[in-house]
């Protein structure tokens, strides 16, 4: 009888370790957000482009694949355009920023970016391509 308590209860122990993505853990997602602009110049009669970090931006985090749930975390990019969710645990995001509001037909609209990444080992750093909107 013993023997069936020790084993239901090592197998309990097992089962009960597994943990969801999520906070609690000790890895990083980080990233940019950048803009890139066109302007025609007069002078050159050429397209000229320019990148710029966008300070300012909320980017949103989500602890799974699922694009449709609700965020559980945001953070809004420092002075250079960079953001960083801290102290993760293995598993799946997704992360996510909007484009700056367009107008179509006199209606708003801002519509999400997303990227998903998996972290698979703990105390790593997960660098994620940049966010480039068109602005």
């Amino acid at each position: 009888m013993k023997n069936i308590f020790f084993i239901l209860f090592a197998l309990l122990c097992l089962t009960a370790c597994q943990k969801e993505s999520g906070e609690g853990g000790t890895s990083v997602i980080e990233g940019n957000i950048i803009y890139l602009t066109t302007s025609y110049n007069v002078q050159t009669s050429t397209l000229d482009t320019h990148y710029y970090p966008k300070a300012g931006k909320d980017v949103f985090i989500i602890y799974s694949n699922d694009e449709g749930a609700i965020y559980d975390d945001k953070f809004e990019t420092d002075w250079n355009g960079r953001y960083r969710f801290e102290f993760l645990r293995k598993g799946d995001y997704t992360v996510f920023t909007h484009v700056d509001s367009i107008v179509v037909n006199d209606v708003t609209y801002d519509h999400p970016i997303f990227q998903h990444i998996r972290i698979t080992s703990n105390n790593s750093t997960n660098q994620l391509e940049d966010f480039i909107i068109n602005k």
